[in-house]
Order: structure tokens, then C-alpha cells, then sequence
């Protein structure tokens, strides 16, 4: 743990995020450890908590090991149905690929959320606010604009081998429930999460393979998808991973 924060140190150049030395040890009193201090500072840029401290498959682990580039172990959830050998029907749903790629924590599918009280149920895209996404189909929007998530917006599209939620987008749309969408066309547009530490504007896409039905967003965790250690997604029993078909997908961009 200390080597991964003097790697993040100066991979960030951040000499606040150095536990000035590695010996495996955090002195005593907790107030006085450098280790300590290195942590909280790293957590206070980002994690949405600071408590000084590393819980293995914690919110502040999977953002330490993405720092340094490091890709953790993801839990994988059974019955994944196969991906569509027939790619081209489907387009990436922007005219570029991200910075950031989605297969990491905390931008992959399955990754902790709220410190490991539950699992991310999408992929997370980061681009720039205000940036136009691209319909992934053709399809039907079946609900939305809607209020998602820390004042961000939702669109629900029936892509026919399955539903996607295009989550935090801005509220001003080009489609709304009713309209047929075509592959390509620009839908909507990256919104901006308001009141959280961690980088914010990206479309948050999920994806159902529609064996189930109402809402996607699940309260009760007894009823929800869960991960393969039983930790909830909050979300319908159909939730499937994103991530081959968006693997897929990035070859085949929309023209902007």
C-alpha cells in the first residue's frame, strides 16, 4: 500500500500523496503517521469519504490501483448472455474513444459504490460536458428525460436484443419517450454530476436484456441483480455488463 502511494505520488506529481518511506508500518499515534496523512490527502481528491484508511475492494483501493494503472480484479456476475457476433449493427456511442478506458475502477462495470455497500451497475464514459452522444442502435425510446442522479437525466431505449439507459446526461434532449431513434444519431448530450469529489461528466450506460420488467432502479436489495459475492447493484434482475459490446463497439464510430 505505501509502494502504491509513492508510485501515485509521483505518477500525479503529488509529493502529499507520499508516505515518506516504505516499511509496512503506520506509526502511533494515527495523527502523527505519514502513511496516514498520504492516505486522507489521497482519498480527500479522490473518494467521496477521508478516514485514513485502505480496506482491500474498498472505494480508496480501486481508486489507489487506478492511479497508478494498476487493473484490479473485477467481480465478474454469472449468465452474461453471449455478444452479438454481428458488431456492425451497433455503434460506439461517441465519434471518439475516451481518455479513460471503462474496464477499470471505478469507471467499470461492477466496481465498488458507496464503500462497497454496492456495485456500479453500468460503464462509465468519461468525456467533457455538453458533448453529444450518439444513439448505439436503432430503438425506441421507451422513458425519459427523467431525473437520474445527482441532477442529471436518463433516457431509456428499447435497441431490440436489449434495453440501454443513457444515464447521466442534461435534461434537454433531441428524442423523448415515444421517438424511433436510428444508429448514430445524436440523442443527447454528457451531463454534469453536482455535489460529488470524483470526476463528473461522462455517460453512465447500462444495459438489460429485457427478461425482466419495471423499473430498473430496485430499492430493495433482495429483490435486485447482484454481484457474484452477493453485493447488490440496486437495479433490475436483467442487468447485463457492458463491457464486451462496448469492446466491440469501438470499432464501429459514429461520424460526428
Amino acid at each position: 500500500m505505501q509502494r502504491l502511494l509513492e508510485t501515485a505520488a509521483h505518477a500525479l506529481q503529488a509529493p502529499e500523496l507520499d508516505p515518506k518511506g516504505v516499511d509496512g508500518k503506520i506509526a502511533q499515534p494515527p495523527a502523527t503517521s505519514n502513511t496516514v496523512t498520504a492516505i486522507e490527502a489521497f482519498q480527500s481528491r479522490f473518494t467521496t469519504s477521508v478516514d485514513g484508511l485502505i480496506i482491500p475492494d474498498s472505494q480508496t483501493w480501486h481508486a489507489l490501483l487506478d492511479a497508478v494503472d494498476e487493473k484490479p480484479a473485477v467481480h465478474e456476475t454469472p449468465n452474461q448472455p453471449d455478444v452479438s457476433s454481428n458488431a456492425g449493427e451497433f455503434l460506439f456511442p461517441f465519434p471518439t474513444l475516451p481518455a479513460a478506458d471503462w474496464i477499470r475502477s471505478p469507471r467499470a462495470f461492477a466496481s465498488n459504490r458507496s464503500n462497497g455497500a454496492r456495485a456500479h451497475a453500468g460503464c462509465d464514459l468519461y468525456f467533457g460536458k455538453g458533448t453529444w452522444i450518439h444513439a448505439i442502435g436503432d430503438g425506441i425510446v421507451i422513458r425519459g428525460p427523467y431525473p437520474f442522479y445527482c441532477q442529471t437525466f436518463a433516457l431509456e431505449v428499447d435497441h431490440g436484443d436489449f434495453l440501454a439507459r443513457y444515464g447521466e446526461i442534461q435534461a434537454k434532449t433531441t428524442v423523448k419517450q415515444g421517438d424511433k431513434v436510428r444508429a448514430g444519431e445524436q440523442i443527447a448530450r454528457v451531463g454534469h454530476l453536482v455535489g460529488i469529489q470524483v470526476p463528473s461528466d461522462m455517460l453512465h450506460l447500462e444495459l438489460y436484456d429485457k427478461s425482466a420488467s419495471g423499473p430498473l432502479t430496485i430499492t430493495d436489495a433482495a429483490r435486485s441483480k447482484k454481484r457474484s459475492d452477493g453485493i447488490s447493484f440496486m437495479r433490475r434482475k436483467d442487468l447485463i455488463d457492458p463491457t464486451p459490446r462496448l469492446n466491440q463497439w469501438q470499432g464501429y464510430l459514429p461520424q460526428a
